[in-house]
């Protein structure tokens, strides 16, 4: 399983903003493009997304740029990754298909497997805020051990 890189770059834009923004204000997509070594094209396709979402805000013009619509600490790394329409998922069934991976309606025996994985990954990245990433005191481990 692998994150796409819309949904890697969108959280390192986001990361990089929270970083950025008590210095500066708007952070520039040529500034972050540099910084987080992505294409302004594909990093300004990325941040339309993430303004629709709500995530973050836009200001047009020379002194124009992006900055976090809400606190670093309040936005989670999955709602980053669901804003750019990522979906994070292991199985090759899709979600409320009729048929499944097998091509009938029955799951394939390890289903149950990968849905659970996916559910893993679902919470750890709604543990981890910008603001985890951004100050650097983000640790691994702490998002591990769900119980």
């Amino acid at each position: 399983m692998r994150l796409t890189a819309k949904a890697r770059g969108a959280v390192a834009a986001m990361a990089d903003i929270a970083t950025q923004e008590a210095a500066t204000f708007p952070v520039t997509v040529q500034a972050i493009a540099a910084r987080q070594r992505l294409s302004a094209p594909f990093l300004e396709q990325i941040l339309r997304k993430l303004r629709r979402a709500g995530l973050v805000e836009s200001r047009r013009g020379v002194n124009g740029g992006y900055r976090l619509a809400r606190r670093a600490a309040e936005i989670p790394v999955s709602e980053v990754v669901r804003a750019v329409e990522e979906e994070i998922r292991s199985t090759a069934c899709q979600p409320g298909a009729v048929l499944g991976c097998t091509g009938t309606s029955a799951r394939c025996l390890t289903h149950h497997l990968w849905s659970g994985l996916d559910r893993h990954i679902e919470s750890y990245l709604a543990d981890i805020s910008l603001a985890d990433i951004a100050d650097k005191t983000y640790e691994a481990e702490r998002a591990v051990d769900h119980g």
